[in-house]
């Protein structure tokens, strides 16, 4: 199993869980798991390394800036929100956080709480981390009626996690 990739029991639940070929996902970040997704589901990935843009997934580049959540959190930035603009009134039956990496940090989706809003569900990958697994809380706490599923599978690296939040609606006072 790749480090960077989804785990295994993540992408088998997706399998479980979504009809290929009908299912739209935005998957922030881009890897070779992503590749692989992109072949049974539609599927956007949003980016920051040009290094993994590649022409088999439809994506939007949005470089890594200054962003005050991801302050708060003392990560380094998140996805330049600007680049994000085309997402906005697009519905997602899966929205996927697998990136920035975790060294740049991911809490920067809370500047964003639309983006949330027009997705179904929600899997954030890496639970097993501190960060992470705080950004999976943080997340739980803006929604009514949430449902929980955690994701857990032994790898190389040891004990993997990957949390799953699925919702009747956001709250909009948050």
């Amino acid at each position: 199993m790749d480090a960077w990739k989804l785990g295994d029991a993540a992408s088998a639940w997706i399998s479980e869980n979504f009809a290929e070929n009908d299912t739209w996902i935005l998957e922030l970040g881009c890897g070779e798991g992503t590749i692989e997704r992109s072949r049974r589901y539609q599927l956007l990935t949003v980016e920051h390394d040009e290094a993994y843009l590649t022409d088999q997934v439809q994506f939007i580049f949005a470089p890594i800036v200054e962003n005050s959540i991801s302050s708060q959190y003392n990560e380094q930035g998140w996805y330049d929100v600007t680049s994000l603009k085309s997402l906005r009134g697009q519905q997602f039956d899966l929205l996927i956080i697998d990136g920035p990496p975790g060294g740049i940090g991911r809490s920067g989706i809370l500047s964003v709480p639309w983006l949330l809003k027009q997705s179904r569900c929600v899997l954030v990958d890496d639970t097993h981390r501190e960060p992470e697994s705080n950004l999976a809380t943080k997340i739980e706490e803006m929604l009514i009626n949430v449902e929980r599923k955690e994701i857990f599978e032994e790898s190389q690296w040891g004990l993997r996690k990957s949390t799953v939040l699925q919702w009747s609606e956001i709250n909009e006072a948050t």
